[in-house]
């Protein structure tokens, strides 16, 4: 995430096989959550049944979109790969959502209750790294070229969990009888913020009963916690090309005026609040040396806990450009990309998502994998205590706060939302790391990605056959709403989403 994955071979010895047996956990076991006790789940013990069968094809599915990773806004290899598996198995599907050509809904069943799966499939540029426990780019891929990109994030667990969890509870639901629509979005580009943001600009989760949502992760937990907000801004720039040695005092230079603005930011570091976050890019300085470049770019992500804290470092800093447009005489366009609100938590989604959770067990890893694991972690310090997360964490009393941001925080505040990350990779990686990238191509990554999956159909499941679930569930979110305050985008009215975002 901001902060938005399995093979058929073998890799340095962990072979990617079948991810079920392990990782079934004590399903037939009612499970007592908040003092409620879970009835015999006959439906989602089906859905995890289907997982198990179809390990393999899930694991050729994820291995696709790791091997061809792609950027947001381009996802089509990923986005094809996702649609043609959810047609296969029943789902109608509309393409090129929300004005966005790689953005999809596929939905099976019919009525109500609407309960959607939210998909990430978009990797990051600058982390191109093999299947192998030490770094190495992917043949083909060496660093800096074009083909320098990784699933740094895990996304192609992401999203193959995803469209396996709406599979395998379309495949329960169906066989059952029962009635209710299963909703899978394709959300592009969740590394800028995008997907989510404009899909629910257009209105595609307004009808939605409840959303829910998983991300790869170094432990197993539910994701019952605030994000930061987070605004993405260009800033350009437009002067006065010169001959940088004939004629300087005829030019006016954008790059100046990036690093002005640049020092002024960096200053203002000093006096924001501590949950303050700022990072830019500088993706223009200019063609060479001896020309005064007219033109210059930086692009920032300003965040926070909070919204209302967002917009304000957005004035300082937009108050800071516009100061550094004044000192070298330049022109100054501020262009605003995305704008996300940070997460709502919801406590009775997390509540049963911690009893899904309990119930599959968390991924169980053989020793091979984890000494690949562990070979990935000798640059750490310190080195954690084992390396990888073999344990369900407890869900605790309160939300908790994730340092990283998520467009999910957009969805959250248009239909209760909830969420899950499993363990898919080293204890302890970074986040956007080579580690990531690794493990989630291999057999590590599959069995965190059918963890995924299974919790979240018997999640999806639950909610079908229980009514008072969902009334829980939107009786909170309304108490959150009526709490306020409610953020509202900086986004200009009626903004449709970029075409491409580099």
């Amino acid at each position: 995430m901001f902060t938005s994955t399995a093979s058929l071979l073998i890799f340095a010895g962990c072979a990617a096989g079948p991810v079920a047996g392990p990782n079934a956990g004590p399903a037939t076991h009612p499970t007592v959550v908040d003092g409620a006790e879970a009835p015999h789940p006959d439906l989602a013990e089906s859905a995890d049944a289907w997982i198990d069968d179809h390990a393999a094809q899930l694991a050729a599915l994820n291995h696709t979109i790791w091997s061809n990773p792609e950027v947001g806004l381009q996802e089509h290899v990923a986005a094809d790969a996702l649609i043609d598996f959810l047609s296969a198995e029943g789902f109608r599907v509309e393409r090129g959502v929300a004005g966005m050509p790689t953005a999809f809904v596929a939905e099976a069943g019919s009525g109500s209750p609407v309960i959607g799966i939210l998909a990430e499939y978009d990797a990051l540029p600058g982390m191109s790294q093999a299947a192998t426990p030490r770094r190495e780019a992917r043949p083909g891929a060496p660093s800096g070229s074009a083909e320098d990109i990784g699933h740094g994030c895990g996304h192609s667990v992401f999203g193959t969990g995803s469209a396996a969890a709406a599979a395998a509870a379309w495949s329960a639901l169906e066989a059952s009888g029962g009635s209710g629509t299963i909703r899978l979005y394709g959300t592009p580009a969740e590394e800028t913020g995008l997907g989510k943001t404009y899909m629910a600009r257009a209105g595609l989760f307004d009808d939605l009963d409840v959303a829910l949502h998983w991300h790869a992760g170094d432990v197993t937990r539910v994701y019952y916690a605030w994000s930061k907000a987070i605004v993405s801004a260009k800033f350009r720039f437009a002067g006065q090309a010169a001959h940088a040695s004939r004629s300087p005092e005829q030019g006016r230079s954008a790059l100046d005026a990036v690093e002005l603005m640049n020092v002024g930011v960096n200053f203002l570091r000093e006096h924001l609040r501590d949950d303050v976050r700022m990072h830019y890019v500088i993706t223009d300085g200019g063609g060479q040396p001896n020309v005064v470049p007219p033109r210059a770019e930086v692009w920032y992500y300003l965040r926070a806990d909070d919204h209302a804290s967002v917009e304000h470092v957005l004035e300082r800093v937009g108050e800071i450009a516009a100061g550094a447009a004044t000192m070298t005489r330049t022109e100054l366009t501020t262009q605003l990309d995305s704008d996300l609100f940070e997460v709502l938590p919801n406590r009775p989604l997390s509540v049963l998502l911690q009893e899904q959770l309990e119930r599959v067990g968390p991924p169980t890893f053989t020793d091979a994998e984890r000494a690949f694991a562990a070979a990935t972690q000798t640059d750490f310090e310190p080195v954690p205590s084992k390396p990888l997360a073999d344990d369900v964490m407890p869900l605790p009393d309160g939300p908790y706060r994730v340092p990283a941001s998520t467009d999910v925080g957009n969805v959250s505040w248009v239909v209760p939302t909830g969420g899950v990350r499993v363990a898919s990779y080293t204890l302890g990686a970074p986040g956007h790391s080579w580690q990531i990238v690794a493990c989630t191509g291999m057999s590590i990554g599959e069995k965190g990605l059918a963890v995924a999956a299974k919790a979240l159909a018997g999640a999806t499941l639950r909610l079908i056959e229980d009514p008072a679930l969902i009334a829980a569930a939107k009786a909170e979110f309304d108490a959150r709403l009526e709490a306020g305050p409610v953020p509202t985008t900086v986004l200009p009215e009626g903004q449709q989403a970029p075409t491409s975002i580099r």
